[in-house]
């Protein structure tokens, strides 16, 4: 998203409901389909959509405008879903559910073509057992495909340790898969 006309930003920031609505909806689908990504389910992530939203709505009288409105959303909107995945993780004492292929929304691409129904199976639950930090990173850099300084804005981290997290997320989600595809094959057998 460009910066936001200077007007519609400062009736928005007053509390003017049109001037919100202009100045959200073209944000709508990347709310959602980032809240998707990140905890799974449809009902989950309308939900943290919503708060996220409201969340946004409240904070939007303290935008500063030193990110642009769409990284200091994102920023507003991992923090939502973090706090969300650590909060049930606290409550059930394991990690939340499965990643789900979301539905392709405006702005996000989709899954890339090719990729085979067990391949996404193997993903999704490599990235279901990851930190919710190495998550977010993920699907900052992998999906939403932002650059490392829009990444470093959404979750207030300096570039350099965006860079090494992203690292360290790549390298768990690699043992993860490797450690999948283990489990799946059956053990060999030595003839006697």
């Amino acid at each position: 998203m460009s910066r936001p006309d200077p007007d519609i930003l400062r009736r928005a920031q007053a509390g003017d409901r049109d001037a919100l609505d202009v100045l959200l909806r073209p944000e709508l689908d990347r709310v959602f389909a980032t809240c998707r990504r990140m905890v799974g389910g449809r009902q989950e992530a309308e939900e943290l959509a919503q708060d996220a939203l409201v969340k946004v709505i409240r904070g939007l009288p303290t935008y500063d405008g030193r990110a642009s409105l769409s990284t200091w959303m994102t920023r507003v909107t991992i923090n939502a879903c973090l706090s969300w995945m650590r909060s049930r993780a606290r409550h059930s004492g394991r990690r939340p559910i499965s990643l789900e292929q979301p539905d392709t929304l405006a702005g996000e691409p989709g899954v890339a073509p090719g990729v085979q129904p067990d391949e996404k199976a193997r993903l999704e639950r490599a990235l279901d057992g990851l930190k919710p930090e190495h998550r977010a990173i993920l699907v900052l850099r992998d999906v939403r495909e932002l650059d490392y300084e829009a990444i470093g804005a959404a979750l207030d981290l300096p570039i350099g340790t965006v860079k090494s997290r992203l690292f360290r997320a790549r390298a768990a989600l690699r043992v993860a898969l490797e450690e999948d595809e283990r489990a799946g094959k059956p053990e060999r057998v030595e003839d006697a």
